[in-house]
């Protein structure tokens, strides 16, 4: 199943389709009898199986996502603005279905959607940075076949004592790690350098890797500053901090763009946004699906 899944994955087309299926869908054609409860309203995505299958066999718990709609109106319109804040344990994966009001003002943009999934790891107790990230790049290189000479990460100096795991996996760290300047990185914590929930001021942020793809046309140019040039896709980041309990996130579909060139359109998206807002908002949707809506 492993390599027939694998096989699915790089035809595009079907790639594409199946990202816009609706869950139940395909858990009652095919019986997939981990998709139980709230899972059921995940659309059908076949990398989802994928990432679902390499991590289980690496010791992770699949369990269910939250509702997109938080009840928390004074932050994101109310829909869930990604994985931070939920009470996952460690060792713990899911999938999440995410939305942010910002990216209505970047709606042109290929790879920014109304509705996302974040694939995420919490840590698993024991487990270093060195070996998450080890994880992910065995997954995205060997797992899903990216080019390692298609990526780019953009950090902070901490990063430079996981340059040997890099080269492990063919990675040039001259070449393909961009190095921020931690103050700048830290005040931004917007996960290229470190990570802190937008919602919450008081969080504490914590040191990350972000992890780009290239997806433009021709080579990859080298990364040589942040914000990245365009046709540089961020397709996750891994925590480089052993204090975190988040171990990584991965952006399904721009994965699955950076592995197909192929990703599903912010009008269909869009349609499953308002669904998922009135499966979960009880008649009474939150302000951002009038954000969606007008914008």
């Amino acid at each position: 199943m492993g390599q027939q899944r694998r096989n699915i994955l790089k035809g595009g087309a079907a790639l594409a389709a199946a990202s816009m299926l609706p869950g139940n869908a395909l858990a009652k054609a095919s019986g997939y009898a981990r998709r139980t409860g709230d899972s059921l309203d995940l659309p059908t995505h076949v990398l989802h199986e994928a990432m679902i299958d390499y991590f289980s066999g690496k010791g992770y718990e699949l369990v269910d996502h939250v509702p997109i709609v938080t009840g928390d109106e004074s932050f994101n319109g109310g829909l869930r603005y990604d994985e931070t804040g939920i009470d996952n344990k460690p060792g713990q994966m899911a999938i999440q279905p995410c939305a942010r009001i910002e990216d209505i003002q970047k709606k042109g943009q290929l790879d920014v959607l109304p509705l996302f999934h974040i694939f995420y790891c919490m840590t698993p107790l024991g487990l270093k940075p060195a070996d998450t990230l080890a994880q992910v790049l065995d997954y995205l290189t060997n797992n899903v076949g990216l080019n390692s000479q298609y990526f780019a990460f953009v950090t902070v100096p901490e990063f430079e004592l996981y340059f040997p795991v890099l080269e492990e996996y063919g990675f040039d760290p001259n070449r393909q790690v961009h190095i921020r300047d931690s103050e700048e990185a830290l005040v931004m914590g917007d996960g290229s350098g470190y990570f802190r929930f937008p919602g919450n001021r008081d969080a504490l942020a914590f040191a990350t890797a972000g992890i780009y793809y290239w997806t433009g046309t021709g080579a990859p140019p080298e990364l040589t500053a942040y914000p990245p040039q365009k046709g540089w896709t961020e397709i996750g980041e891994t925590s480089i901090d052993e204090t975190a309990n988040f171990g990584f996130g991965l952006g399904t579909e721009r994965v699955g763009l950076a592995a197909t060139r192929e990703i599903p359109s912010w009008q269909e998206r869009l349609v499953l946004l308002f669904e998922q807002i009135e499966i979960h908002s009880g008649g009474n949707p939150p302000p951002g699906r009038d954000r969606f809506s007008n914008g």
